[in-house]
């Protein structure tokens, strides 16, 4: 089974420390998220790219917040409810299947989440079927390095290891890059 980011710990996630290491906004700019997107945040916590989305996609675009855990979702509900944003709409998930119509996403932002998948090929079919024809898909996660953060190095996933998997689950890669000490990202097309 694979290891989940405890709730119990989801402080850590909202961190100035995380904040330093991955500036919300500057990341999501570098994965080419724009106005106007609709945007799936797939394991969004507590909200630490959920928010700074809502603002990056403006008026004209959605976020939906997608988490497996009910607490996590609602701890989202309450920061949108209280910075008055209109376009973020929270959705309870199962790990493999996502309450959202098909083919309505332009963008599946996931990070820290695929490292933590029981069945990534089920996972990735998912986000296909989310995804408009020519969406994308952003993924963060920790570089395969012993660091003092992040989930055990065991369980990490080497850039060109995605690479592979998205190639192998019917996504074409269109860049790879470094996120600071600690992690990466991939971004793909469907």
């Amino acid at each position: 089974m694979a290891h989940k980011f405890p709730v119990a710990m989801k402080a850590k996630l909202d961190s100035p420390q995380r904040k330093r290491l991955l500036n919300p906004a500057k990341t999501l700019r570098s994965l080419g998220i724009s106005a106007g997107m609709i945007v799936a945040d797939i394991g969004c916590g507590t909200g630490f790219f959920t928010i700074p989305l809502a603002s990056l996609v403006g008026p004209k675009g959605n976020v939906f917040a997608v988490d497996i855990s009910r607490e996590m979702t609602r701890d989202v509900r309450k920061r949108v409810a209280k910075e008055g944003l209109k376009n973020i709409k929270t959705v309870l998930s199962r790990e493999n299947r996502i309450s959202v119509a098909s083919k309505r996403i332009d963008y599946c932002l996931l990070s820290s989440v695929v490292h933590e998948l029981e069945n990534r090929a089920l996972f990735f079919k998912e986000l296909k079927r989310l995804l408009k024809e020519g969406g994308k898909v952003g993924i963060i996660e920790w570089k395969k390095i012993p660091s003092p953060l992040g989930p055990p190095l065991r369980e990490r996933i080497s850039p060109v290891a995605m690479s592979q998997m998205l190639a192998e689950n019917g996504f074409a890669v269109k860049k790879t890059f470094s996120l600071g000490a600690h992690n990466y990202a991939v971004t793909a097309t469907a």
